[in-house]
């Protein structure tokens, strides 16, 4: 990651608890860049919603403890400003068999168009939240820790939104 704009940072528990609390003093600008750290989206993604200065505002609050860099990106698309169209249900060839075969990169490559699509799926219901919700979805490594997150997230959206409406939800987001 040579490029600043291809960092991806997340909130830290400080970063969640001054979302929740507004606590810290934090001016607008910088609130609502906290509250656009997702640890999904790249600095550049975030320059185009938040402006030129994102750069210097995602810094300080990795200054003050709010934000951390993440190791490795969760997506390896490009970025662009504008939301980019999912599919309503996305069709992976049968990928699981050939999983041995496969590096770890890409394996999240495969992965990647899925857990966009789940973050989009989610977002009307728990709205920046989602990305917590999904954590365990976004960080799975295999395919078989993803069809286990995407169990546990079924269950965790039913409690909101009802058994059939969860399974409903989330239809299509396994890879076959």
């Amino acid at each position: 990651m040579d490029d600043p704009g291809d960092r991806v940072y997340r909130k830290t528990d400080r970063g969640m608890g001054e979302v929740k609390s507004r606590s810290g003093g934090l001016s607008a600008r910088s609130r609502t860049a906290l509250i656009l750290v997702n640890g999904v989206d790249s600095l550049a993604a975030l320059r185009a919603k938040i402006g030129l200065d994102a750069d210097a505002l995602v810094e300080a609050l990795a200054a003050q403890g709010h934000v951390a860099l993440l190791a490795s990106p969760v997506r390896v698309v490009a970025d662009s400003p504008g939301p980019q169209p999912l599919p309503v249900d996305i069709a992976v060839e049968s990928i699981a068999p050939r999983e041995a075969e496969m590096s770890a990169a890409e394996v999240r490559e495969r992965l990647a168009p899925l857990r966009r699509e789940a973050l989009a799926r989610l977002a009307p219901h728990y709205g920046p939240d989602a990305v917590v919700v999904a954590g365990p979805l976004l960080e799975a490594a295999t395919f078989e820790d993803y069809c286990k997150a995407l169990e546990a997230l079924e269950s965790k959206v039913s409690v909101n939104l009802g058994r059939k409406q969860a399974i409903k939800l989330l239809a299509g987001l396994k890879p076959v």
